[in-house]
């Protein structure tokens, strides 16, 4: 986009849909306190079908913050949040946020070295963990990190949660806090998350987001859907995980905002969310593909899905027949977004009842500036369909990334543009389409190959179920792609012919090996780990 030129992509906004927008002057603690004002008595959670009310949820958040100052933990400090999607998250993490302290999201699932890094790149004082998961983090704690655990069992009773030697308890803490809402001054650009995300480059890295950041995001996206909901009557879905930055803005932080009520799982299983989905009437859905496809092909005759009305699908590409699919099976619109850890993560979205193009994530949602440049010159690309690397700014990106100075420098501009590492193409209406990340693209023999046109292609076989295309060394050419295949069940094909079916339909070059496998390796949001199959092929 040329300098002081309107965006093409505007004229996609729905009615009513703002391209800029007024944020609130407030910390995402004190977002909470408003709520829990308007909507005292509006149901904010749900889990295991024990429900909380907002003014019960605002005021075990001031216990939690209370709770930590009683442990000596001051503003400023940092505390992990190792949990799955429960009551307990949203308390920890609203308390952590009322008390100045910084939230550091743990995916649940790392052990070992990867835990150990977190906690002392983070310099934890403190971390909340399920009672069943201290015995890995004993195993990767620093000396002076305090443990609180929690027992997962619908119920904050002490009862529930015996005292443990070296442990403390998260329910005798509440129930012996301050419920006070704690009078620390906390500006609205202090820090408020430490994402850790592979980020654009290399090993994990803390993305640096503030109060101002994730709720302008916030902001943000619940002004996409002011044509599906009104505020008080949302009611999510809240299984897309929580540790991630994804599930945290739309799930968790959106809802928030507007008085909507979360029903929380703790993992996605399809009996549950089917019986989940017809007991609570959920009408919003942040999900990834594979969740979706799970709803679609299972058989829904004896439940009412029909009070869904707006999902978006994340994480990694939505086959068009899932959407097909889905739509069909429940009434709602299912449309696709584009985020990154460090930009809180909402970058684009297809408009909800706008016009949908298949294979792409949409278009800039407010305040979101856009750029596509050479990735060797750096000059900006103004042609439609001329692929090249993605920058973005706008009031939803990242300070830098923890106490690192050099990757931030690499992907951070002085000016405020990120570099986020993805090679897109935009099209005459402002829709952008992914062609790839610029780190999978296969430089073969000196020919560019991107592995999502690859992808794009074997999806139209009737045979292929899922496809994932990453580059293999090669002696001569430097490299080649490769596709691991999973097939649809019953399906029967081999490798020779669609092989065949890529030459004849693929330029030469481009037809890479092939091979059939039973499930691609993905990580716990659903995206495809290209880096473990690369892996296992060499």
């Amino acid at each position: 986009m040329k300098n002081g030129s309107t965006p093409k992509w505007l004229k996609q906004y729905e009615p009513g849909v703002a391209a800029h927008l007024e944020y609130p002057q407030l910390t995402l603690g004190e977002v909470l306190q408003e709520t829990s004002r308007k909507f005292p008595d509006h149901t904010a959670f749900i889990f295991l079908d024990q429900k909380w009310t907002y003014r019960e949820f605002n005021e075990l958040a001031s216990k939690m913050a209370n709770a930590l100052f009683d442990l000596g933990l001051t503003s400023g400090d940092t505390v992990g949040l190792y949990l799955p999607n429960s009551p307990q998250f949203l308390i920890a993490y609203y308390g952590i946020l009322r008390a100045g302290m910084i939230a550091v999201p743990i995916n649940p699932m790392l052990t070992g070295e990867d835990l150990a890094f977190i906690i002392k790149d983070a310099q934890l004082k403190a971390v909340i963990s399920p009672v069943e998961a201290v015995t890995t983090l004993e195993q990767a704690k620093t000396a002076d990190l305090q443990i609180i655990s929690t027992a997962l069992t619908g119920q904050l009773d002490p009862a529930s949660n015996p005292p443990t030697p070296g442990v403390l308890a998260l329910e005798a803490l509440l129930a012996n806090a301050a419920s006070v809402v704690p009078e620390v001054g906390i500006d609205q650009n202090a820090i408020a998350n430490l994402q850790y995300t592979g980020g654009t480059t290399g090993r994990s890295k803390g993305a640096v987001l503030t109060h101002a950041n994730l709720l302008a995001n916030a902001v943000q996206f619940r002004d996409w859907f002011k044509n599906v909901y009104t505020d008080g009557d949302g009611r999510f879905l809240g299984v897309i995980p929580f540790f991630h930055i994804y599930g945290l803005t739309t799930t968790i932080n959106s809802p928030i905002l507007t008085g909507s009520a979360i029903i929380l799982h703790s993992r996605f299983d399809i009996n549950e969310i089917m019986q989940s989905i017809n007991k609570y009437k959920p009408n919003l859905f942040m999900g990834v593909p594979a969740m979706y496809a799970a709803i679609a092909m299972r058989d829904s005759r004896d439940y009412d899905l029909s009070s869904i009305r707006a999902c978006v699908s994340g994480s990694s590409p939505l086959p068009p027949a899932v959407q097909e699919k889905f739509q069909q099976v429940t009434g709602g619109k299912l449309v696709e977004g584009y985020g990154l850890s460090e930009c809180s993560p909402i970058v684009t979205v297809t408009p909800i009842y706008g016009t949908v193009k298949p294979g792409s994530i949409g278009v800039p949602i407010a305040d979101t500036q856009v750029k596509i440049v050479d990735p060797q010159t750096g000059a900006e690309i103004t042609t439609s369909g001329e692929i090249g690397e993605l920058l973005v700014k706008g009031p939803q990106v990242m300070q830098g990334y923890w106490n690192n100075p050099a990757e931030t420098e690499l992907v951070l501009t002085d000016d405020g543009w990120l570099h986020t590492g993805d090679l897109v193409y935009m099209d005459d209406d402002g829709y952008i389409f992914i062609a790839d990340r610029l780190k999978d693209m296969i430089i073969m023999g000196g020919e560019k190959i991107y592995p999502r046109e690859l992808e794009d292609f074997l999806y139209t076989h009737p045979a292929v179920k899922e496809v994932a295309v990453t580059g293999i060394p090669h002696p001569l050419r430097g490299e080649v792609p490769k596709a691991f295949v999973v097939l649809k069940d019953g399906a029967e094909t081999t490798e020779k012919e669609l092989r065949q079916y890529c030459l004849a339909n693929l330029s030469k070059f481009k037809v890479p090996k092939i091979e059939i496998i039973g499930a691609l390796p993905r990580n716990a949001v659903g995206k495809v780990l290209r880096r473990v199959l690369r892996e296992e092929a060499v």
